[in-house]
């Protein structure tokens, strides 16, 4: 099953239209701007929403998963059918008036106490102003709400416990301890840390004047107690640990921020992680690798090492052949991109955190893992190009899409078979790593050069190459009524391949320079990718024409794009991307949707928040911003501060040690000092050996 076949079948149509039949207003995912405020450990997973409008559904709605599970939003553990997530709200009575956060009078913020991400909540009722903070303890699969009322005069709080009936079938009322719980599926618990009494499926407290009070709600840990006084200590450990950045930018921040504490709420304790919430309940290769890169780049290296543990245990095959969709493909179709991702992370945990134990537990598969795109079915011996009837983006034949070269599958082997050799000498597997060099060596030059297989066509980068070495440039769809109406590869008489999004893979991953004549040619063929068909802004991920879902700019491709742009040194494209990706829904809460567009669901899966964003963030900031680079023997610095920041500090986690990097733009000679001592600069960088304890680098340029 891949993404964007996943309803072809009559069967699979059905069975997601009576899934997602009209009921409840919070049944659709993204309507009238919605966003979510997520939070989570690991072990429990909690979603505020955000509701602009009445018709969007509950505002501050609560949707709650274990992230061990994936399920639809309807599949959420709080969602009802008739009510949807409107009981998850708490409710001040004022004698018989109840009043609940509704749209346009209660705002949602972010906010940190002690560094803990955590959700606020305001609003205003009955004399009274209500503060809700809602986070997630370290270690504790609970929601705790601290709830601070501010007025006069005698009211009624209560908090309600309706669980999902599909998932719960009993329900226990514990009187003299206050407690109500359900099981079924899961055990789910609602208690309050203060006073309380249990009044049908509701806690109730009363209240008169300045209050503050905790309600918990607890997921598959029944029993569950928690001591107020020091039930932050913990957590503030954790957030503590991990990696901050201040650039004077708020909006920018703000992006970095949410890339840390969205990757930590959405992975569970096992390294599982849905590769699109709500909307596909699958896992790929690809984008678990992506997101354990953004785990180490956020300072959360051993969140990064369950990943790809997981990954390594349950996601590629003895053979090497990488997991997509849940599913291991024939040969045909499968994402060659996908080993040279998982090459790249693991090399990436590794230099960064100078940890071998990942790769010595795992080395007989990852040596399957970068062996196997050099199978005969793929390899072309005399070019070094592996192809097959797949592409980046994961139509296939059924799309119109040939047998032949894939841009993305040249450009991660290339960047990934170095590394995997680099990981062999160390280990002292001398027999694979020169096999690999050679293998990446002759990709690379038939890549950019080769007469008839170059990917370089008309001094840009092309996506695709049919087996003869002609260039495919469009598709046509063997059966137009495979595809709902109004989607563009079923209506459109042309479907084009190029300009294609992960066309920019080889300035960022430095298969070409940056810099130079194809970089800038490719960038100018994927500006078209902007505003196509929409003018909302941001980029579509290719050619409109050959869309075989609803049209609409990607917030990851677009991310793609940006990270060109900030290494071609094009400072307002890049402001102007990031700026889009804080202006549309999810900007302001940090998660955002795979595209936005209008999408006809059903037939079509609802639209997912996608966990590989928070990583493109992180690398764009840390790897591109920052410029932190290090390799297996040295720590590599290259700062690229775009235009309107001046400078910028950070801490970062590298080699279990904390690095302080405070960047600086000068109109003098560049220098820099590390630990208070000066360091040579050349050519905008600096390079030290790997640090054995803390750094504090400053860097003027």
């Amino acid at each position: 099953m891949d993404r964007r076949r996943f309803l072809q079948s009559s069967a699979g149509g059905a069975a997601l239209a009576a899934a997602q039949t009209p009921g409840a207003l919070d049944t659709q995912t993204n309507a009238h701007g919605t966003e979510y405020y997520l939070l989570g450990n690991g072990l429990i997973t909690a979603g505020v929403q955000s509701a602009p409008v009445a018709e969007a559904g509950a505002q501050c709605g609560l949707v709650i998963m274990s992230p061990d599970h994936m399920n639809r939003k309807t599949g959420s553990l709080l969602w009802h059918p008739r009510s949807g997530l409107a009981d998850t709200r708490l409710t001040l009575w004022s004698g018989d008036k109840p009043s609940s956060p509704k749209p346009g009078q209660a705002e949602i913020e972010w906010t940190y106490p002690d560094g803990i991400p955590t959700v606020r909540i305001r609003w205003s009722t009955s004399g009274y102003r209500v503060t809700e903070d809602l986070w997630c303890p370290a270690g504790h699969a609970a929601l705790v709400r601290r709830v601070t009322l501010e007025g006069a005069g005698e009211v009624r709080l209560t908090v309600t416990l309706r669980p999902n009936p599909l998932l719960f079938d009993e329900y226990d009322v514990d009187r003299q301890r206050a407690r109500l719980s359900a099981g079924g599926y899961h055990h789910i618990e609602l208690f309050a840390l203060e006073p309380a009494r249990t009044v049908d499926r509701n806690l109730e407290m009363r209240i008169t004047g300045n209050s503050t009070l905790h309600f918990v709600l607890a997921l598959d840990a029944p029993g569950l107690t928690l001591d107020p006084a020091s039930l932050r200590t913990q957590s503030a450990g954790y957030w503590r640990g991990v990696s901050s950045v201040s650039t004077g930018d708020t909006g920018l921040d703000h992006l970095f921020r949410a890339s840390g504490h969205g990757i930590r709420a959405v992975v569970s304790r096992s390294g599982k992680m849905d590769g699109g919430i709500w909307q596909y309940n699958l896992e790929w290769v690809r984008d678990a690798s992506m997101v354990s890169e953004g785990a180490v780049l956020t300072g959360q290296s051993e969140l990064a090492g369950t990943i790809l543990d997981r990954v390594l245990t349950r996601m590629v095959g003895d053979n090497g052949a990488a997991l997509d969709s849940s599913f291991h493909r024939p040969p045909e179709t499968i994402e060659l991109d996908q080993n040279g991702q998982l090459i790249h992370a693991l090399w990436t945990h590794w230099v960064w955190t100078g940890d071998d134990a990942l790769v010595r537990k795992h080395w007989p598969r990852i040596k399957a893992t970068a062996d196997y795109p050099l199978r005969a079915e793929f390899l072309d011996p005399r070019t070094g190009l592996v192809k097959n009837s797949r592409e980046f983006w994961e139509r296939g034949p059924s799309h119109g899409v040939r047998d032949g070269y894939e841009l993305a599958y040249q450009a991660w082997n290339i960047a990934g078979w170095p590394m995997a050799a680099e990981m062999a000498e160390h280990l002292g597997d001398r027999e694979r790593a020169p096999v690999w060099r050679a293998a990446a060596a002759l990709m690379k030059r038939s890549f950019l050069s080769d007469p008839r297989y170059s990917f370089v066509n008309d001094g840009r980068f092309i996506k695709r190459r049919l087996a003869d070495g002609a260039w495919q440039q469009t598709i046509e769809l063997p059966d137009r009524l495979s595809l709902p109406p109004g989607m563009p590869l079923r209506e459109e008489r042309v479907s084009y391949l190029d300009p294609d999004a992960s066309s920019v893979f080889p300035m960022l991953l430095g298969i070409v320079d940056p810099k130079g004549d194809v970089a800038r040619k490719t960038l100018e063929s994927v500006e078209a990718l902007w505003n196509q068909r929409w003018q909302i802004g941001g980029y579509g991920r290719y050619h409109v024409t050959g869309e075989p879902d609803s049209p609409g700019p990607w917030p990851f491709a677009t991310l793609f794009i940006a990270r060109a742009y900030l290494e071609a040194g094009d400072s307002a494209k890049v402001w102007r991307a990031l700026r889009w990706l804080q202006s549309v829904p999810g900007g302001r809460s940090g998660a955002w949707f795979e595209f936005y567009g209008e999408r006809p669901s059903p037939p079509l899966p609802q639209v997912a928040i996608i966990p590989w964003i928070w990583a493109e963030i992180a690398m764009l900031v840390v790897s591109g911003v920052l410029g932190v680079r290090p390799t297996p023997t040295a720590l590599v610095i290259r700062p690229n501060l775009p235009q309107g920041l001046d400078g910028l500090r950070s801490k970062l986690r590298f080699n279990r040690q904390d690095l302080s990097l405070a960047l600086r733009r000068t109109s003098t000679e560049p220098w820099a000092k590390v630990n208070g001592r000066p360091v040579p600069v050349e050519n905008g960088s600096i390079r030290l050996p790997r640090p054995q304890g803390p750094l504090d680098i400053e860097i003027s340029l």
